[in-house]
């Protein structure tokens, strides 16, 4: 199996605070990878670090066979290849949806307007958001929002996705909707980053789960490995809240 993203003993401190401590680990082609645990725990600044948003203090994170901290890397053509869906959507206000999922494409790929408006329409169609294209950013709900940044990910052809949390800023009824343009995007085999406080959804479309704690990789393993039979006491209290809710 192709190793696409490898992480090796990645540290991330604030001032004296260690968010992240050594931390290694691979995500595979086609893989969908999600990272569980309490809040504070480090997924998201994992995440972030990973998209360069945040600088690590030591490790190698090594991307199809390139370290992306010391190679010399365009980190706008990076973020193409790994892009980042946020909990926040990040859409630009003052452009409307099509134009959202155009505007990197001509920007940072090159593309022509046609060109950028076809494979927008295209991924647009795939999330349920075609009707809006002409919409106002502004005014769409939380998960039209959250489909949108979604195909505006994938104008860009990228080989990994980052989800940071895509469903927590979301009314209940609408995170359904979010999952399953997810659930269908993994089933058609991208390479997928989840952090995720929806444990059913890590069951069901995971590979593999990683439980963190405390700035560190605790567990990880299969969903089952993790799920059904956890080794590490911090895990078991962690899903056992959750088994309780």
């Amino acid at each position: 199996m192709e190793t696409l993203l490898q992480v090796q003993h990645l540290q991330k401190s604030f001032g004296d605070l260690r968010v992240l401590n050594d931390i290694d680990f691979e995500i595979h082609k086609g893989e969908v990878a999600t990272l569980i645990g309490s809040s504070g725990s480090g997924k998201s600044t994992l995440l972030r670090c990973i998209n360069l948003l945040e600088i690590p203090n030591g490790g190698q994170i090594i991307f199809k066979g390139k370290n992306i901290l010391t190679d010399s890397i365009q980190v706008t053509s990076y973020r193409a290849k790994v892009g980042m869906v946020f909990q926040s959507f990040n859409l630009f206000n003052n452009l409307n949806v099509l134009e959202n999922c155009m505007i990197g494409q001509i920007k940072v790929l090159k593309k022509s307007k046609e060109e950028a408006k076809a494979k927008a329409m295209k991924h647009l169609t795939e999330v349920g958001m075609q009707d809006f294209a002409k919409a106002n950013s502004r005014r769409l709900s939380g998960g039209q929002k959250q489909r949108v940044a979604i195909a505006r990910t994938l104008c860009m052809d990228p080989e990994l996705i980052l989800f940071d949390e895509p469903t927590s800023a979301l009314d209940p009824e609408m995170v359904g909707d979010v999952l399953d343009v997810m659930k269908k995007l993994a089933a058609n085999g991208m390479t997928m980053a989840v952090v995720t406080h929806e444990m059913q959804f890590a069951k069901e479309v995971s590979d593999r789960v990683i439980f963190m704690d405390q700035g560190v990789i605790a567990e990880q393993g299969t969903p089952e490995d993790l799920f059904d039979h956890p080794q590490h006491e911090r895990t078991k209290q962690f899903l056992s809240r959750y088994a309780n809710r």
